[in-house]
């Protein structure tokens, strides 16, 4: 890491800003541009990010004055730079002098120019060129009063992630020599016997390239890794330039939430500032979430420090097919969202909105209405309320929940052909997450290395691969008390793709107590992929069909609770009880060491208590099965969720297992709409609903308003009150 300490960034407060992009625009627009971030509150900038054509017309040949004039005048009016390296995007004249330098995509087609992210990351043309240029960017303003922070590309792998060519075909098979010494290590890891794929010698391995049908999972697995360290070894290459002249300025390069191309905790140990690019859906419910989600995941790979939102948008992006704004009040919401929620700086994607090309209509804080647009008195207010609010900064959040989240965990269960194919992005993760957000209760998400003592309850949400380094922590933080949440489908391959032989989970199956013997997958989308006339029967006149029954085309399981304490949590969820359901996913569950396999069935011992099991509706294979189970372990538990449980279903359980736990669950109790969040010392209450709320027991001051809270609080529409422990410094 760097030699930074104390603030993110020395601004001494939050940071707040965005791209700029001075070099689209007319001369004269710069100075403007000032007087308007000076207006907005503008303390922090973006610059150079797409500008590689400007500052390098031919290669070897810099022209920097430019970017130096506008420095300057950053630094005159108090604002800071986050200097990119340029590198994202690179000029025609590389791509017309070596058109090898363009990328090759999985159809064996050369991707043209004109676009962005046209470079493959084994061109030797690129990357001779991206070192250079930043090595020259850090020479010259490597003693610049405006320079704070180093911006390495820009979204590695967004478009291009990987690259098909000879060249990565090449540097593929040597990836793999080193990997795995011998060509039987790698023939055995791939399973290369079956379909005859077996090789002998590493020279005769291909890119996995379009394909008759289906590709080997460990082969395109292990390609994905690498193409993940071939753009790490580009971000590192341009690292290493720039540290070798500014040894104290930080380094980043803006990751994109959940994007699962990347595996971000590799990638955020060479990071000396976490930096997030997200643009959650306004037109949904769900966005608010994903805004807290994305921002406890930076905060993780960070291990708890604040992040920086590198970009967001003020009001629509021009990417979907629709895309809605977001409505009045929901751009300060969200920051302040993701300020509650550890960052120490808020970023847009951009300052000025562009004047042409592929992002014309991607919004800005400047729109192309300028200060007429309706936004421009939110983007000034949100100025004012972030540096009020910036006695936060630094601050820490206190969780004692952890969220377990692979990257590598979670490409492995999206390549394995089968048992189904997978949901968007660690969406078991998010579904889990979801149920503690909307309790108002702090969750870290942490890797499959991370220490977990400190944790009450920790949830390992579909972790496909098994790794016996997890499995033997969970059973010591269990031991001492902590209660661990295993889900399916967990440990069902191990690294290679390879599957868990004698019963998936592997190496948890000891601390759960329990085996999985058989995976069985309902198909409710069957009508849309079988075939028409097979899909119903007509009961006049298909007597043998019409009668046939198929379970496995509902939509959901059906759970029998049999636990006395999740009785009483579903009664207390809502009147009448509601029922616990499940998604297509089930598993067939036996104890690991059973009592006895002719008194009693297989999955009964007295060690494993069976929570709730799969019920006899709709004619359900998995009837009388085991859905939950809880198995004590030292001072702890280990509870085993065998089905995709849906929202009630994840709240009745955590209630009880809460309540195991002796977590503490009164911020369940506020009103609807409001998500409280604790940073440092400082309690932000921000208000997600259409309507004012009132809170009741809140006293302290506001720092964004001034205000002081004396036990009745209102929070308005789409708003957010932050109560810091301190008095108002003005009283």
């Amino acid at each position: 890491m760097g030699t930074m300490t104390g603030h993110v960034l020395p601004t001494g407060k939050i940071c707040y800003g965005g791209d700029w992009n001075p070099d689209q625009w007319p001369t004269q627009t710069v100075s403007e541009d000032i007087e308007l971030m000076r207006e907005a509150g503008v303390n922090l900038v973006s610059l150079a990010i797409f500008s590689w054509a400007k500052l390098e017309p031919e290669p070897g040949v810099y022209e920097f004055g430019w970017l130096r004039d506008i420095m300057d005048q950053c630094a005159q009016a108090g604002i800071f730079v986050d200097l990119a390296t340029a590198t994202a995007s690179p000029p025609v004249w590389m791509a017309r002098r070596d058109p090898s330098s363009l990328p090759v995509n999985v159809h064996g087609t050369r991707l043209e120019f004109g676009s962005r992210q046209q470079y493959c990351p084994s061109s030797t043309t690129y990357r001779k060129h991206s070192r250079a240029l930043a090595r020259a960017l850090a020479e010259e303003f490597a003693d610049h009063p405006a320079l704070v922070l180093w911006h390495v590309n820009n979204e590695y792998g967004c478009h291009i992630l990987q690259c098909y060519c000879d060249n990565c075909e090449t540097e593929f098979q040597q990836w793999l020599r080193e990997k795995y010494g011998t060509i039987d290590a790698l023939n055995h890891a791939w399973n290369t016997y079956f379909w005859a794929q077996t090789y002998s010698d590493f020279s005769e391995i291909h890119a996995p390239r379009d394909m008759p049908t289906f590709k080997n999972a460990a082969h395109e697995l292990d390609y994905w890794r690498f193409a993940d360290d071939q753009l790490l070894a580009l971000y590192l290459a341009e690292r290493e330039e720039l540290r070798a002249v500014t040894p104290t300025v930080p380094v980043t390069t803006n990751f994109m939430g959940e994007f699962t191309g990347l595996d971000y905790w590799k990638w955020a140990q060479h990071v000396d500032v976490i930096s997030d690019d997200s643009y959650p859906e306004p037109a949904i419910v769900g966005g608010a979430h994903e805004v807290a989600f994305t921002a406890d995941l930076m905060r993780g790979l960070g291990n708890g420090r604040p992040f920086i939102l590198m970009e967001q948008v003020t009001s629509a992006v021009q990417w979907r097919p629709q895309n809605a704004t977001k409505r009045p009040g929901q751009f300060a919401l969200w920051s302040m969202s993701r300020v509650a929620h550890g960052a120490d700086g808020i970023l847009q994607f951009q300052w000025r909105q562009s004047p042409g090309g592929a992002e014309t209509f991607h919004g800005g804080m400047v729109a192309h209405s300028g200060k007429r647009s309706r936004y421009w008195p939110e983007v000034v207010q949100l100025g004012r309320d972030l540096e009020a609010a910036s006695a936060v900064i630094d601050g820490r959040i206190d969780a004692e929940v952890a969220i377990i989240v692979d990257w590598d965990a979670t490409r492995a269960r999206q390549l394995s052909v089968g048992p189904t194919e997978a949901d968007a992005n660690f969406a078991a993760a998010r579904a889990w997450h979801r149920t503690f957000w909307e309790k108002n209760i702090a969750c870290d998400l942490v890797s499959v290395n991370a220490e977990l003592d400190r944790y009450r309850i920790i949830i390992v949400p579909e972790v496909f691969i098994d790794y016996p380094e997890l499995s033997a922590r969970l059973t010591a933080a269990a031991e001492n008390g902590a209660h661990v949440v295993v889900a399916a489908p967990t440990g069902a391959v191990d690294s290679t793709m390879r599957a868990v032989l004698g019963g998936y989970l592997g190496s948890l199956a000891e601390l759960v107590g329990v085996v999985v013997t058989d995976h069985s997958v309902r198909s409710p989308d069957v009508a849309n992929w079988s075939k028409a006339d097979q899909v119903v029967a007509d009961p006049r006149v298909d007597r043998i069909t019409r009668v046939v029954g198929v379970p496995g085309a509902n939509p959901r399981h059906t759970l029998d609770v049999t636990s006395p304490a999740l009785e009483r949590a579903l009664d207390s969820i809502a009147t009448p009880k509601p029922r616990m359901t499940s998604g297509v996913w089930g598993e067939y569950v036996q104890a690991l060491h059973p009592a006895s396999e002719i008194t009693k069935p297989t999955w009964l011992n007295d060690e494993v208590e069976v929570i709730a099991q799969f019920s006899g509706e709709d004619g359900c294979d998995l009837a009388g099965w085991p859905a939950i189970t809880r198995r004590e372990v030292g001072r702890g538990a280990a509870w085993y969720v065998a089905t995709d449980l849906e929202s009630v279903g994840r709240e009745a359980l955590t209630r009880v297992v809460g309540a195991y736990a002796r977590l503490d669950t009164s911020g369940a109790d506020f009103p609807d709409g409001i998500e409280r969040v604790k940073r440092g010392d400082v309690t932000f209450y921000l208000n997600h609903s259409d309507r004012a709320v009132q809170l009741a027991g809140v006293v302290g001051w506001d720092l964004i308003s001034g205000q002081e809270a004396t036990g009745h609080l209102v929070v308005a529409p789409r708003s957010t009150v932050a109560i810091g422990a301190q008095t108002n410094a003005t009283s």
